[in-house]
């Protein structure tokens, strides 16, 4: 039976790394301090944690690289669409940001190659291709319909998770990885706004002409349904990724399951 590595302790130590990694006077003196997804981050520790092969070197390196990338996409994600900024502190908001970014995505692949670690380079490379391609397809693909729209927002939330896993595992966790990510972020969204961000965005790219009902309640029930029908189907190889699942899983979702 495989021991569930222990959070308590490996969550404080590489937090501490990834937060001395993050820390810069000048930037964060003009834009608030990154946030850590913490559902990615758990997802990303255990992941890395259970591959018993890899030294310890190799999974600081690993962690601490890839959720610099993550950090670095979310904050990219967090600069205004428009064209033009109204002052002049908007304006400095704004190229920091970018900057930001760039600065939080130069860092992970400093870290790996200073470590000689390409193959992973490459790995994440991808990841970030595949990203802004799904992102491209989002901006100048007007007329998505909700399905195909849903599958692109699923696979951009799990995208840099999804490669790291194949990476280590192979490509059997790509759907639960993808289906487990979203349902948190729609729960999570829920629970603080009482509807999920996606149908706001869904009916603003719309101009609110196509209402979204199904975002909300009986979507987030959808995707836990598909989480534990993953889990079901999971390899002998990967059948370990259960026991995270169900230490994750909120009493909500276990009287569901029952």
């Amino acid at each position: 039976m495989i021991v569930l590595t222990s959070f308590m302790t490996t969550d404080k130590s590489y937090r501490k790394i990834l937060e001395d990694k993050l820390y810069d006077p000048y930037i964060h003196k003009h834009i608030s301090y990154p946030v850590i997804d913490e559902e990615k981050w758990k997802l990303l520790l255990f992941l890395i944690e259970q591959h018993k092969s890899l030294t310890t070197v190799q999974r600081e390196k690993y962690i601490i690289s890839t959720m610099l990338v993550q950090i670095a996409l979310d904050t990219h994600d967090l600069v205004p669409i428009k064209q033009r900024a109204d002052t002049e502190s908007e304006i400095i908001e704004k190229q920091l940001q970018v900057l930001s970014g760039d600065y939080y995505s130069g860092l992970y692949y400093l870290l790996l190659a200073e470590a000689g670690e390409v193959q992973f380079i490459q790995t994440l490379a991808n990841a970030i291709r595949e990203i802004n391609e799904l992102k491209v397809t989002l901006y100048y693909e007007e007329q998505l319909p909700l399905e195909t729209w849903l599958n692109i927002k699923t696979k951009l939330n799990a995208s840099l998770l999804v490669h790291v896993a194949n990476y280590l595992y192979g490509s059997d966790l790509e759907s639960i990885i993808q289906n487990w990510l979203m349902y948190q972020r729609l729960d999570s969204e829920e629970a603080h706004y009482g509807h999920s961000l996606l149908r706001a965005e869904w009916e603003e790219r719309n101009d609110k002409a196509t209402s979204m009902p199904l975002i909300d309640e009986k979507l987030i029930r959808d995707y836990e349904k598909a989480v534990y029908s993953d889990i079901s189907n999971l390899s002998s190889s990967t059948v370990f990724m259960e026991q995270f699942f169900y230490s994750q899983e909120t009493k909500q979702m276990r009287t569901s399951r029952l």
